[in-house]
């Protein structure tokens, strides 16, 4: 809601996710953030109790920027592609922000629009409450854990990514750990948005056929 310096909760969330884009979650304090918007810093209390639900309030900004296809000209694996494409669209966009997204689940009716897009894509299939809560757990983890991994570059600095080169252990490495050897190497030379869809790909192949496989024996 609106107070006397004319801010609002939205315009003050979107002002700490800008700051959260330039200096990463710890540069982030409601001092520094009522210095941007040029008000007291005891003016952002109006609007949330503390600096946590002003992050949780951020998380929720980030949910609503994801698409949530409608088409009824789309299948439910099209829709829930596109959901996840952008899903990663905007962790990627907002990188430091993502531990926020990961620990603040989408609340306003914004924010789960598109929860609501791939909820209706999944019935209307077919599909029953039960699997399509499966399905968003295993997405929502597809998701989450691909971000964390991404922005981390958790297999940029994975020990298996170097060679051993002509190290005393070299030999050693070799012949205990031939795959290792083999395999690390091409981990950090993969692009990321190609496994994305390729991770995507299979998680969607797998639900869709044990789906099939449900209705078959009915």
């Amino acid at each position: 809601m609106p107070n006397r310096t004319g801010l609002t909760e939205r315009a003050v969330a979107s002002h700490a996710l800008a700051l959260i884009d330039e200096e990463g979650l710890v540069g982030l304090s409601m001092r520094k953030l009522a210095g941007a918007l040029g008000v007291a810093p005891m003016s952002l209390y109006t609007h949330f109790a503390d600096r946590d639900s002003l992050l949780e309030a951020v998380a929720q900004l980030l949910y609503a920027q994801i698409d949530a296809p409608t088409g009824e000209d789309l299948g439910p694996e099209e829709k829930v592609r596109q959901i996840m494409k952008s899903v990663r669209r905007v962790l990627v966009d907002h990188p430091a922000a993502v531990p926020l997204v990961a620990k603040y689940p989408p609340r306003t009716l914004d924010a789960l629009a598109f929860v609501e897009a791939g909820y209706r894509a999944f019935r209307r299939a077919g599909i029953t409450a039960h699997d399509t809560a499966r399905a968003y757990r295993a997405l929502v983890a597809y998701s989450l854990g691909t971000a964390t991994i991404e922005v981390n570059q958790y297999f940029a600095a994975h020990p298996a990514a170097t060679p051993p080169g002509d190290s005393i252990d070299s030999p050693t490495l070799a012949r205990h750990l031939p795959n290792v050897i083999e395999v690390g190497p091409l981990l950090p030379q993969l692009d990321d948005g190609v496994e994305f869809d390729y991770g995507l790909e299979l998680t969607l192949a797998g639900f869709m056929r044990l789906q099939d496989s449900t209705l078959g024996s009915r």
